[in-house]
Formats: C-alpha cells, structure tokens, sequence
C-alpha cells in the first residue's frame, strides 16, 4: 500500500511515517520542511516539501497514494493564535480533502483531538459522549472533522477522523521540539536540574497513548476501513494524574541517574481529580490490541536516554 502521509516531520508523523516504511508500505512523506535526523530517518521514503495551505503548490501537486494520512493540524501551540489555528485545521484540512479528490485518493485518515469532549474530561467518555470543546484547540479539530464528514456525505473520498489522547513516547527526530509535553517536559528537566516543577496542583487527570499504540491503532483503522464516516478515539487503557505521572519520572531518573529528583508542586488547581475513563470498544472491534509491553516507565526511559544521548 502506498501511504501519503502530512506533517512527517513532527512527532507524531515521522514515527508513524517510519511505522508504516517498517511495515514494508510505501510511504511518501510531507511537510514543510525535513530535519535533517528525519530524512536520515525516512530515508526509504519519498519526501515532498509541502505546505497544506498553498493552494497553488497543491494544484500542481499530482501524487499517486491509497490513502492520506493527514497529521499537519494545529497543535495546542499555534492553537493559541485563533486565526493561525483555525487557518491551518479547517482550510488546510479542506485542502488536503480537495488534493485527494484531485489525485484520485479514495481515502483519507483525518487527526483530531480527544479535547473535543472537553480540557477536563469526566466520567466515562466514548465516541457517542457529546462534544465539549473548551478551548480554541478542540474547536480547531472539531471544524477539521466537519470538513471530513462533509466529504464523506457529499460521496467524493471516505473520510475517518481520529482523536489521540496524551501522546507520548520515543524520540526518533531530533526535529522534536514540543518539550512543552508530558511527561517528555518532566523529563527534560530532571535531566537538566534534577527538579520536576508542577505548576498546578498535579490532581489533572490526562488519558496517555504511546506513539506505537497509536500507530497500531491506526494501522488497525487502515485494515478495517469504514465505508461511511466514523470517528474513533486513538486512546489507551492509562489515565494518570500529573502527580502519578511524575512520580514515575522520578522513579526512572533515580535509577538511572543514581541520584535523588525532588518534585516540586507549586499551584492549588484544580482543587479536586477529574475522574475519567476512554472506552477501546469501538478500536477493539476492529481488532486493535494495546501492546503490554509500553508503558510509561518504559518510553520515559527511552526518552531519558534520548536526552542523555545529546
């Protein structure tokens, strides 16, 4: 199978990029510009400099592909900038719908976010739980979605969206540069300091997915691919507390560092412990497995070598 794959140069795609070469599919990857680290990474694969949101550049663009992975949306940072957010996720998304009717791509796996249920998920959340978007990030991917949806009714490419909780794991490109996320932020800090800073109360509880999970889930959807639109939540059996989750930091420092790490919780909010869960059903229908063998402590090892490699 031919993939075409956007935004390969982040953390997410160039893993699932590799993922896909290792499974012996042909991968064209894009993005706006390649790392060095992750061209040597894709070096089997077919790498296009792209911007989603030049129309002109798309037009004349002609690719041959089974399907798109599209991953070049807005992330929580550029999120933050409403008009750049919602530029990117909606319009860029469209564009990229557009490309495949173009090419004669008949299907496509949209990435969203678990945030469209809400910032503070509560209760028990599966993909018929109602939408709650807190904040421009899940507003964003929510509009990316619609666009997939419309195309799906309008009968031009069958359309998936997919929505990632806490997305965590091995660090294969040095083009990696969102330190900002947990537990990798956790990490760099004990590794530069021998602190973790908590900013809050750490009660936040977050639902965390391995990036190989993640791949697995979505090779799973790529199997058993819907012939309308569906959604599913790219989730994982571990929800953990920011508290919970630097304290298996601090665990995996001090035996590898043969030191202390003092964790340092400076904030009061929130008060109390958002209790949620994410149901699988609908991955494990199509028969997605989590692999046992990834857990938290094992990637923040890995990304705490990573770190000492450099």
């Amino acid at each position: 199978m031919k993939i075409f794959i956007t935004g390969a140069n982040g953390f997410i795609g160039s893993y699932l990029a590799n993922y896909f070469l290792q499974k012996g599919h042909k991968v064209i990857a894009s993005s706006r510009q390649f790392h060095a680290s992750t061209r040597a990474l894709l070096i089997d694969a077919e790498l296009i400099e792209l911007d989603v949101l030049n129309t002109s550049q798309l037009q004349n663009l002609p690719v041959q592909a089974d399907i798109i992975i599209h991953i070049a949306t807005a992330n929580d940072i550029i999120s933050k900038n409403a008009l750049r957010g919602i530029e990117l996720s909606a319009i860029g998304t469209k564009n990229i719908l557009d490309f495949a009717v173009r090419n004669n791509i008949s299907r496509c796996i949209v990435f969203s976010t678990l945030q469209v249920y809400g910032t503070e998920l509560l209760g028990d959340i599966n993909e018929n739980s109602p939408l709650h978007f807190q904040n421009d990030y899940g507003l964003n991917h929510l509009v990316g979605e619609m666009y997939a949806e419309l195309y799906v009714r309008q009968g031009k490419v069958q359309c998936v969206s997919v929505r990632p909780g806490n997305v965590y794991g091995r660090i294969l490109s040095d083009a990696f540069n969102r330190w900002s996320l947990v537990p990798g932020c956790f990490c760099k800090e004990a590794h530069e300091s021998g602190t973790i800073t908590i900013k809050s109360s750490g009660k936040q509880m977050r639902n965390f997915v391995s990036l190989e999970n993640l791949s697995r889930a979505v090779d799973c959807v790529l199997q058993h691919f819907p012939d309308n639109y569906e959604c599913y939540n790219l989730a994982s059996s571990q929800t953990n507390t920011m508290i919970e989750v630097a304290e298996k930091v601090q665990s995996v420092y001090e035996h590898l560092y043969q030191q202390p790490l003092q964790i340092n919780i400076i904030g009061a909010e929130p008060a109390v412990t958002n209790l949620f869960t994410v149901s699988l059903d609908k991955l494990k229908m199509i028969g997605f497995t989590e692999d046992p063998n990834i857990t938290l402590e094992t990637e923040i090892n890995k990304i705490f070598h990573y770190l000492k490699s450099k």
